[in-house]
């Protein structure tokens, strides 16, 4: 007899091998107990996560600036091709102009392409900078977890989302840890 894995079971053995995983650290460690934080909390109450929220407002306002810098500069640019077909459409034949019309449309499409990659790169930029000042946030928070479980014996630090049931909350220690 042939077993099938059906789509249902998939998750079900994931979930009881992280059991088993989670059971095995525990009793590895001489079965110390399981932490968790409370990253929202975090967020909330760290400085360093306060700074990066100035930072991102910083950035939005900067990101937005330069848009509007943008849409100037392409709006300008669009106006005077406007300009431009206008002054050759004027006497033509009905032929003429729509073959005038289609080359103007491709030009208008491609400033319009090169604005808008423009404004791609400044959002990847900023997007960016965001990034590396998070993640040395979280490298931070997680160096801190790091010394808290070698200090107090944890086997393993989840996030309170995670977790259902038990545990102890070291959302404080590490909020003492990084005021300091």
């Amino acid at each position: 007899m042939k077993f099938k894995f059906t789509k249902k079971l998939v998750p079900v053995l994931l979930m009881i091998g992280l059991v088993f995983a989670i059971t095995g650290l525990v009793t590895a460690n001489g079965g110390k107990t399981v932490g968790y934080i409370d990253m929202q909390r975090l967020q909330n109450e760290l400085p360093l996560f306060k700074d990066w929220q100035e930072l991102l407002q910083q950035k939005n306002a900067e990101y937005n600036s330069f848009r509007t810098y943008l849409e100037t500069q392409q709006n300008n640019e669009l106006s005077a091709l406007k300009k431009q077909q206008e002054a050759e459409l004027k006497g033509k034949a009905e032929a003429e102009r729509k073959e005038i019309e289609a080359k103007y449309q491709e030009q208008a499409i491609s400033i319009i392409k090169k604005y808008q990659q423009k404004l791609e790169a400044e959002n990847a930029r900023l997007t960016s900078e965001l990034q590396v000042k998070h993640e040395e946030i979280v490298a931070k928070i997680e160096a801190t977890l790091e010394g808290i479980a070698k200090k107090e014996g944890y086997a393993i630090i989840l996030e309170k989302s995670v977790v259902y049931y038990g545990g102890e909350d070291l959302t404080e220690q590490v909020i003492a840890a990084l005021k300091k």
